[in-house]
């Protein structure tokens, strides 16, 4: 932590940068059900943002949207430059024969970063970007990387994880049903989140390991209604193990 208290007004800007940025065109209204900010706030962040360039008015003149400026943000961030540039080509051809979307996601504080994938609007309820941030307590992405973690390593951000608020960070807080969980996906190779963490959707996930730690993870995600848990064990179970491999190998 640093010296000086955290300006909120600053906090709260990034904040609703980043939901427009995740959710796309959305209106006042939707970024406060989002945020939880006041509406007045909200109001006066997108002007700022408007003024300052990185967001804009959509043509209905009720939504806003953010603009190629915020590409800009990123450019001096390159930590995943290698990891993508291996990993991409081996994602993209797994995915002309799984015929399912496949993500790749880094760890990031207090959730998963999702880097590469191949889902599009339509194909699930769930539509993450590159860029989107999603649960690491109760994804496959998630849960894959933590199960590779050195126990001391684990033990330490489980601890972290369990003293921050909100539904997300439950499983940190509910330890034997947690462990076992873990213990389980290190036991197969893989984890898995059913139902209860995607709307639509199941997932299966593999760490990718490089130097003996787990620096990413990559999923598959099908669809309930196209196979059962089971069957999506027995169909990628070995598949995404090879996927992570492969990626493993290349690095």
């Amino acid at each position: 932590m640093g010296s000086y208290e955290p300006v909120v007004a600053l906090m709260r800007g990034l904040e609703v940068l980043r939901c427009l940025n995740e959710q796309g065109p959305a209106s006042v209204g939707q970024l406060h059900a989002h945020t939880g900010i006041a509406k007045p706030t909200i109001v006066r962040i997108l002007e700022t943002l408007a003024h300052t360039g990185y967001v804009q008015r959509c043509d209905d003149d009720r939504k806003y949207s953010v603009t190629a400026k915020v590409l800009a943000l990123a450019n001096g961030y390159d930590a995943q430059a290698q990891l993508l540039a291996v990993a991409s080509p081996i994602l993209d051809a797994q995915r002309q024969t799984v015929g399912w979307p496949i993500e790749l996601g880094v760890f990031d504080n207090d959730a998963m970063v999702i880097l590469n994938t191949s889902r599009k609007a339509g194909v699930l309820a769930i539509n993450r970007k590159p860029g989107s941030r999603v649960p690491v307590l109760r994804t496959a992405l998630g849960r894959a990387y933590l199960a590779a973690l050195a126990p001391s390593i684990l033990h330490d951000q489980l601890l972290r994880l369990a003293e921050l608020p909100g539904p997300d960070f439950d499983p940190a807080r509910k330890k034997t049903e947690l462990a076992a969980i873990l213990a389980t996906a290190r036991e197969r190779g893989y984890a898995v989140a059913d139902t209860e963490t995607l709307s639509n959707g199941r997932a299966l996930g593999c760490a990718i390991v490089h130097d003996h730690e787990p620096i990413a993870s990559v999923n598959i995600v099908v669809h309930t209604s196209a196979m059962s848990r089971a069957e999506l064990e027995q169909r990628f179970g070995d598949v995404i193990r090879t996927i992570a491999a492969d990626i493993s190998d290349a690095l």
